[in-house]
């Protein structure tokens, strides 16, 4: 690359990068007060190939969403995660990234894709991009890579291709494959690799030319209108990569996806994505990144059977909300959820239920209201999943749009304080009073007013704002006043595009 193009190019790449300081702070700080909508579904990747998925319409999902970037604002969201942003093959929900540099996918074309984050930026809403650096799949093979292009330096030396006759590269000495360090002894209680993806190639982040790749991919992405990062199956690689990503790209949001099962293991991770990492204490996880927060969506399951008591945990509410180990507020870190596109109903191809997918999470009823009743009015950051809010009739969308709106009102954020009510869990239900900015939110979730409502509590000053089958919600602020809505956000910047070729990345260590 020319001197003068390479020197043009890390001076956009910087300017990016400074024009999001202070919201990168924001972030590596606490109390983020920010509601995400999941932008997708496992299917959204067939919109728009009428010859193949005649039943998903014309209209490509890029498309879809920015007709929606209206609707998205109104209803609160400040984050929006899209789906995988790279080329994967014709027909692919993203999960196997081909080409990282190729930004047109099986959800649309690069300017389909670029006008609906321009477009997303204007409504004052984040971009989150789903980043997929686990793995990579090959272009028409198992390890013929290309945009970037990459040998087999770049794949672990244990990954199955190197044993697989048919990969075609099983006799490739030991000392030219990529080296695989990935053993997180200090978050993990297992000596071995992270985890082996047998689907497709895992990738040797240890390779500095990889990092260099994946921080000119996150910075062409960042130009590209994205924000924040939601980054896939971090099990599969160490959380310190996550550090220094983050610190080189400065996301403004960054969420990863744990093993599910393992909640300790999550808070470990957590704290070794700190971008700063010499801080001790809560000072260590304000620049840490945020994991999904499993436990809690498991837990909630309890509701389907009245089993109201699980949600009060051992005192403090439950999963990564809950969690105050090592006297630490996890709950900063915690991205909450009902439904995402690996839970729930999903299909085949073919139109039939995928196999342990035949039935959704929670069922389109007083289950899913009172799920929803309950993420969105407590600590940590909630997130929405596209079908319920869009897909699942007017009355779950008001309902969902009413407590969004109460939680901005009342200025509930990731830290907020949690009041337990034990006179509500003595008469079989669960209630809680939770602390925001501007006031205190009061929810009630099963039985009725009978049961408890404020005033059981002693208290006073505070009116209802929405409610649903057997759950509701009050705000109380100060001197009472009249129904309130929350403001809308202002428009963001939108970037100029720089194409990964001209970004440079020589500060990548």
């Amino acid at each position: 690359m020319p001197l003068i193009t390479r020197v043009r190019s890390l001076t956009i790449a910087l300017a990016l990068l400074l024009a999001t300081v202070g919201l990168a702070a924001a972030q590596a700080g606490f109390d983020d007060d920010r509601v995400m909508l999941q932008g997708f579904y496992w299917e959204s990747y067939r919109h728009g190939h009428p010859q193949k998925f005649p039943s998903f319409g014309n209209k490509r999902w890029y498309q879809i969403v920015r007709e929606n970037a209206a609707p998205v604002r109104e209803g609160r969201f400040d984050l929006i995660w899209l789906p995988p942003p790279s080329f994967a093959g014709e027909f692919s929900a993203g999960y196997n990234p081909k080409e990282y540099f190729r930004l047109d996918n099986s959800y649309g074309s690069f300017n389909e894709h670029r006008a609906m984050l321009e477009e997303l930026l204007r409504r004052g809403v984040e971009p989150v991009a789903d980043i997929v650096i686990n793995h990579r799949d090959g272009v028409s093979g198992w390890a013929d890579f290309k945009n970037p292009a990459w040998g087999v330096w770049a794949i672990c030396e244990t990954d199955e291709a190197f044993h697989n006759p048919t990969s075609g590269i099983t006799n490739t000495p030991a000392a030219q494959r990529g080296r695989c360090e990935e053993r997180p002894t200090e978050y993990t209680r297992h000596g071995g690799t992270t985890y082996q993806y047998e689907s497709f190639r895992d990738i040797a982040h240890t390779d500095r030319r990889v990092r260099q790749d994946i921080v000119r991919y996150l910075r062409q992405l960042r130009s590209a209108g994205y924000r924040g990062w939601r980054y896939d199956m971090v099990h599969g690689y160490h959380a310190t990569w996550i550090a220094l990503y983050n610190r080189l790209t400065a996301p403004t949001f960054s969420v990863g996806e744990y093993d599910w099962a393992a909640h300790n293991e999550q808070r470990g991770w957590i704290w070794h994505t700190a971008t700063n990492a010499t801080a001790t204490g809560p000072d260590h996880l304000r620049s840490s990144s945020s994991v999904f927060d499993f436990t809690t969506v498991f837990t909630l399951e309890q509701i389907r059977d009245g089993r109201y008591h699980a949600l009060y945990g051992f005192g403090n509410g439950i999963g990564m909300v809950g969690d105050t180990t090592d006297n630490l507020p996890w709950k900063h870190r915690a991205v909450t959820f009902v439904q995402n596109h690996d839970l729930g109903y999903r299909t085949n191809e073919d139109g039939t239920p995928q196999q342990g997918h035949e039935s959704d999470k929670f069922a389109n009823n007083w289950q899913i209201e009172q799920a929803y009743a309950h993420v969105l009015t407590h600590p940590g950051v909630p997130t929405v999943f596209w079908k319920h809010y869009f897909d699942w009739g007017t009355d779950l969308h008001n309902k969902i749009k009413a407590l969004v709106n109460a939680r901005k009102v009342a200025g509930v954020h990731a830290g907020s304080a949690i009041h337990l009510q034990d006179n509500a869990r003595s008469s079989g239900v669960y209630a809680a009073r939770v602390v925001g900015r501007h006031g205190d939110l009061y929810v009630r979730l099963g039985g009725s007013d009978a049961q408890w409502e404020p005033s059981r509590s002693n208290y006073g000053g505070y009116r209802e704002y929405t409610q649903g089958a057997g759950w509701k919600v009050w705000v109380g602020l100060p001197g009472n006043p009249p129904f309130r809505e929350a403001p809308l956000r202002p428009a963001l910047p939108i970037p100029a595009y720089v194409p990964a070729a001209q970004i440079d990345a020589a500060d990548v260590p």
